[in-house]
């Protein structure tokens, strides 16, 4: 199967803009995906992929893989993420040319070229915590906030009935475009209110830092943080002080992590 990109470029431009219009007045959704999704798409190969996804991919062989491709894209073909653009004689024809739908193209190009990164790493070192990737070219302005997080649909069974059995295949990603002060209201809600996991610390903590993928040494910012559902405790700011903030105090601490890299 072969991604017409050049056909997402030139026909859904205006639709990939709309959506990011769209962004500014509130969260826009853009797609759930497996990882062996992900993977299909060549997201694997991307900076910051998960691990234990990657490896399960890696594991299979060629043939594998040609045989789970084509199952994934019929089924993004299904959920109208992809567009078959095969010409065929018969239906029955296999699926041999797709196109991105403007949702999955601002997901792979936030996720391939990011003009910045947010990660979320978790003290319990859970893998499956929240990503921003910014939408913006090197000599461009940020246009969009692509938020990452582990996410079920609103009806797993409909499309997604069988992913337990993949391992970290199966995992599920949620992708919605943001604002950059929704990405970063969610980053301070994320760190203040821990989700809830078996096992996980009732205090959780955080190591957010931002990830520049065009410099030589990509890593950038980062704060230290431990959130108790109330409140959050933070180091790693620029005066070097430590302090303790509500939601309200921490957003503008996020937001200006986000805006950093503009200045």
């Amino acid at each position: 199967m072969t991604l017409d990109i050049d056909i997402a470029a030139g026909e859904r431009t205006q639709a990939a803009r709309n959506l990011i219009d769209r962004a500014q007045d509130g969260l826009v959704d853009l797609a759930i995906v497996t990882a062996l999704e992900l993977c299909s798409l060549g997201v694997s190969a991307h900076p910051l992929f998960d691990e234990l996804p990657a490896r399960a991919w890696a594991r299979l062989g060629r043939l594998q893989r040609g045989q789970v491709t084509d199952q994934a894209t019929r089924g993004l073909v299904r959920r109208r993420l992809l567009i078959d653009t095969t010409s065929r004689t018969s239906p029955e024809q296999p699926i041999e040319t797709c196109a991105l739908k403007p949702e999955l193209g601002l997901v792979l190009a936030a996720r391939c070229r990011p003009a910045f990164a947010v990660i979320i790493q978790a003290e319990d070192h859970n893998p499956r915590t929240l990503r921003l990737f910014a939408l913006g070219g090197e000599a461009g302005p940020v246009r969009g906030f692509v938020l990452e997080a582990p996410g079920l649909p609103p009806d797993p069974e409909r499309y997604f009935a069988n992913v337990s059995k993949l391992g970290p295949l199966g995992w599920l990603y949620r992708y919605v475009l943001v604002s950059r002060d929704m990405a970063a209201d969610s980053l301070a809600q994320w760190t203040v209110f821990p989700p809830l996991r078996p096992g996980a610390s009732a205090c959780l903590g955080w190591l957010v830092s931002a990830w520049y993928p065009d410099r030589k040494n990509p890593a950038g910012h980062y704060l230290r943080i431990r959130g108790d559902g109330t409140r959050a405790c933070l180091d790693g700011l620029a005066d070097g002080a430590p302090g303790q903030y509500d939601v309200d105090g921490l957003r503008a601490v996020m937001l200006d992590l986000l805006t950093r890299p503009s200045r």
